[in-house]
């Protein structure tokens, strides 16, 4: 079964180079027809078609030995995990089959090509660990009996475990920009950026991988990992300077398949079960780090920044490059901030099951993340959009993070400082549109700035206590009657329904826009007039979901009714 899972990986790595080579030849579309090319089997093979229907016959060949394959592991395989693995592999193949046959009759547009390609790379990594598994003689720690039902699989250290799925996760995604960059031209700024953090990934997964002094295994696919990335990164130079060598994109395409498959191998050694759900515990702490339903809210306010900025038809991957610039920038701001307040957060019951408090990141740990994603964020702005796009972000994370937050402990005027930094999304995802900033997206930095007000109240009424035990000096802690805090709802709130209004008279949106936005305004106000009249805990509550209601309601009916540019 070994031998056989061997051949079945060799044959699929053979047709994943032949893959390389008809989209490097741009010979796609030679062939108008499928299965059969013009009708036969037997084409001339001649131009194009010398590249397309060998790639086919690779691919039908490699379709029968996988599903042999998992035959075979269905009747002879103890291990269930394994004999998904090989289910897995005949589905994904069947499907990449699909895709580029259906490609080829309704000249489906790129995306389905880069999907093909990406099975086809999904499929060899599979395809590599069964025959890793199979392996007579090889065991997760080193060695073993032949045949062993546990040859894979038993585990090591949740470090280990988590920088090799970490790896294999960029990996996964360089892959895709790659087959985006390969069928499309775009992405190559994320390409390279996306090889800058696979390599310092990759360098501390095999200094770990050295430490694994009892398994052998391990530590080879370390010393291969490392090898093969700088080769991978010695032919992605070299394509790079000389765009039109075949031979060169071809072989970094395949070079990169063997280097994410020994990445699927050690993790695949790395994983038991206890590593497993170590991994899953400091993944999910890192992803608390980062605020997920705030940045989410941000996320898609820097959407609509852009979507409103761009003149269509809407250029699809600087949208996407937005978007994860903003996310990062937003997650990174939002893990320092709570690297800065952790004694802060640890006082408070609504912030004190957090990832810091509760000691599962350490201090340390959350900072180096946070700078990581906020320069991140930063550089992908700067490297895929407008350098003002870049620029804004970096102000905010500025202002976020060296003025809000060391002035919650100083003064209430904290929540205007800090609706700042809350309604710059839109700005940064129009400069990175438009590579400018008019008075159009001035007004939806109003909009946000303004929402953000009584938002915040609300919630700082509702937990004044806890911010007074945390010593942050809000509104509603100092103004034990709810006076002022109550006036300031009202004001903010009615000074957001005529400004929420201007998009339509300046020509950004129409009259759709204009009477969703004002009926669900006064809605608004009036839950800030209802909220100011009781001052209480029950009816803030209410206000503060209204206001999470009214953003989504308002930027969606922008979207909806925008006036093309």
């Amino acid at each position: 079964m070994f031998r056989f899972a061997q051949a079945t990986a060799a044959m699929t790595w053979l047709l994943l180079i032949a893959g390389g080579l008809v989209t490097s030849t741009d010979s796609g579309l030679s062939v108008p027809d499928w299965p059969l090319s013009y009708g036969t089997l037997f084409p001339p093979m001649v131009g194009g078609i010398r590249y397309e229907h060998t790639h086919r016959l690779i691919a039908g060949f490699v379709a029968l030995l996988i599903a042999a394959l998992a035959l075979w592991l269905r009747v002879a395989e103890p291990r269930r995990w394994v004999r998904r693995m090989g289910y897995a592999a005949l589905a994904a193949v069947l499907a990449q089959a699909l895709l580029g046959g259906l490609t080829v009759l309704l000249v489906l547009p790129a995306p389905v090509s880069i999907a093909h390609a990406c099975l086809g790379q999904f499929v060899f990594c599979l395809v590599t660990v069964i025959a890793m598994a199979t392996e007579a003689g090889t065991t997760a720690q080193g060695g073993g009996r032949r045949g062993s039902p546990d040859a894979v699989g038993r585990g090591t250290t949740s470090p280990l475990c988590s920088l090799a799925w970490g790896l294999t996760t960029l990996l996964g995604l360089q892959l895709v920009l790659g087959a985006v960059l390969r069928h499309t031209g775009s992405a190559l700024s994320l390409h390279i950026l996306n090889a800058i953090v696979v390599s310092l990934v990759a360098w501390r997964l095999i200094l770990q991988a050295r430490r694994a002094r009892e398994q052998a295994l391990i530590r080879l696919l370390g010393r291969w990992i490392g090898i093969g990335l700088l080769g991978q990164l010695a032919l992605g130079l070299a394509a790079l300077a000389h765009p039109d060598a075949v031979w060169l994109t071809t072989a970094h395409l395949a070079f990169g398949a063997l280097v994410l498959a020994g990445a699927c191998c050690m993790a695949a050694l790395a994983s038991s079960p206890e590593a497993l759900r170590g991994m899953r515990a400091r993944w999910t702490a890192y992803l608390e780090l980062t605020k997920p339903r705030l940045t989410a809210l941000a996320l898609i306010a820097a959407g609509v920044g852009f979507f409103m900025g761009a003149r269509h038809p809407l250029d699809g991957w600087p949208f996407i490059s937005t978007l994860l610039g903003a996310a990062l920038v937003g997650g990174g701001g939002n893990a320092l901030n709570q690297w800065m307040e952790r004694d802060a957060d640890a006082l408070m019951r609504r912030t004190q099951r957090r990832p810091l408090p509760t000691n599962r990141l350490q201090p340390a740990e959350a900072r180096r993340f946070g700078i990581l994603l906020s320069v991140l964020g930063v550089v992908v702005l700067s490297m895929t959009t407008h350098a003002l796009s870049a620029a804004l972000a970096a102000l905010t994370l500025a202002s976020y993070l060296g003025a809000y937050t060391p002035l919650k402990r100083r003064t209430p005027l904290c929540t205007l400082v800090g609706a700042v930094p809350g309604a710059s999304p839109p700005l940064i995802g129009w400069a990175a549109a438009r590579g400018s900033l008019s008075l159009d997206a001035w007004v939806l930095f109003a909009i946000l700035f303004l929402w953000q007000l009584p938002h915040f109240l609300a919630i700082a009424w509702v937990h004044r206590d806890d911010y007074a035990r945390a010593g942050f000096r809000m509104l509603p802690v100092l103004d034990p009657d709810g006076a002022s805090t109550a006036r300031q709802m009202v004001l903010y709130g009615a000074a957001l329904l005529p400004i929420s209004l201007l998009p339509t008279v300046l020509g950004t949106a129409g009259a759709v826009y204009f009477v969703g936005a004002g009926a669900v305004g006064l809605w608004f106000v009036a839950m800030t007039v209802a909220a100011a009249r009781a001052r209480s805990e029950t009816v803030s509550q209410r206000l503060f979901l209204a206001s999470v209601s009214y953003l989504p309601v308002v930027l969606g009916l922008m979207v909806l009714d925008r006036t093309p540019i």
